[in-house]
């Protein structure tokens, strides 16, 4: 038990390494999209950090396979570095204890990934689009700022706003100047309030009780229009209406359906508990390097094989999407090739007894 300790221990602190720096960069570039999004007025200051929140946990959910990846390739690349690993091996530690000692770290991880992926994964991902879809639709007009004027995303619209109302629901001493086929338009009300239109998903200011001024003062052409309601459209949502995310969806929900978009979304949620099993399993022939290569002798090939992984699991994710391959293949042949790859690397290795012995009848020697 002394030697697997100290395994785990070298593993799990590369591991906590690993898994911070990748959360902070990934959580870092989010909260940068946030803070814009935030300045150019389309998502309340109040909502960045909840949004932060519930991203870190989707994203660790993701970085945990890649992180237990690493954290095994430079642990044991350190102690094959040292020397410490044929060390061991003259004591009678084999590969086969190197991957007990792995599954007092890996079987917690799996199993805590599993819940997180299926279960709080999609609820974190549900509250956050509620969050976005509050700031689009909610009435409050705290992103307009009193005092400053705003320009249209197409910069045919300015609008100027004295007043913000004690509930924050409405604005108060409104301006807006439009450019609309090369006609100038100037409206101004006591009052406006936001509006996202559901179907479109953009945003507008309406206006009430004020007056339209359209034209050139002294023309023939020139109109003075009194008014109850007018709306002037502030910013055009060009992705379109808001759609329902799929990963946001419960588990149970996609295991019900027959859609090959849901059935897609699930295979890839099971994916990603299992691809830290099969990294991990991985992992351990491809940290075996010589004293002479160093820590990272084979870091960057072990990386190549890691996005090659990643970016087949994408595309059958696809494939599934659009019925290319049907549902009963899935993603399930990407992890086949990364189980075959692991045995052949293990068979190179150590020879084709040891893996029937791993597979079979595992031999533990005493610490």
């Amino acid at each position: 038990m002394i030697i697997d300790r100290y395994l785990v221990k070298e593993v799990a602190q590369t591991l906590l390494a690993v898994t911070v720096v990748l959360l902070l960069i990934v959580v870092s570039n989010r909260l940068i999209q946030y803070l814009a999004d935030a300045a150019e007025g389309k998502l309340p200051g109040d909502a960045v950090f909840a949004l932060i929140g519930l991203k870190a946990v989707v994203y660790f959910g993701l970085l945990i396979p890649l992180a237990l990846y690493l954290g095994i390739l430079l642990g044991l690349g350190r102690l094959y570095r040292d020397s410490e690993m044929a060390a061991l091996a003259a004591c009678g530690v084999g590969t086969a204890r190197i991957y007990r000692a792995l599954l007092i770290l890996a079987l917690p991880l799996v199993a805590g990934l599993t819940v997180l992926t299926l279960y709080v994964g999609p609820k974190a991902a549900e509250a956050g689009y509620e969050i976005q879809d509050r700031a689009k639709k909610t009435l409050e007009l705290s992103v307009l700022s009193p005092g400053r004027f705003r320009e249209s995303g197409d910069g045919r619209h300015i609008l100027y706003v004295e007043h913000l109302s004690e509930d924050r629901r409405s604005v108060e001493n409104v301006f807006a100047h439009s450019l609309d086929e090369g006609r100038h338009g100037i409206v101004s009300s006591e009052t406006a309030y936001q509006y996202v239109d559901p179907e479109t998903g953009d945003r507008f200011i309406v206006l009430t009780d004020g007056y339209r001024y359209e034209g050139v003062p002294g023309q023939a052409d020139f109109r003075i229009m009194q008014f109850e309601k007018h709306a002037v459209r502030i910013e055009e949502n060009r992705e379109g209406a808001v759609r329902y995310k799929r990963d946001a969806r419960p588990t149970a929900t996609l295991w019900q359906s027959s859609d090959p978009a849901d059935r897609a979304e699930l295979q890839w949620r099971l994916s990603v508990p299992l691809s830290a099993g099969l990294l991990a399993l991985l992992a351990v022939p491809l940290a075996r390097v010589n004293p002479r290569q160093g820590r990272y002798g084979k870091l960057f090939v072990a990386i190549v094989v890691y996005i090659v992984y990643v970016n087949l699991l994408s595309v059958a994710q696809v494939w599934v999407e659009r019925g290319t391959i049907p549902s009963v293949i899935g993603l399930w042949w990407v992890h086949g090739l990364v189980f075959v790859g692991a045995v052949v690397l293990l068979v190179q290795q150590a020879g084709l007894p040891w893996v029937k012995r791993v597979l079979f009848r595992s031999r533990a020697v005493p610490a």
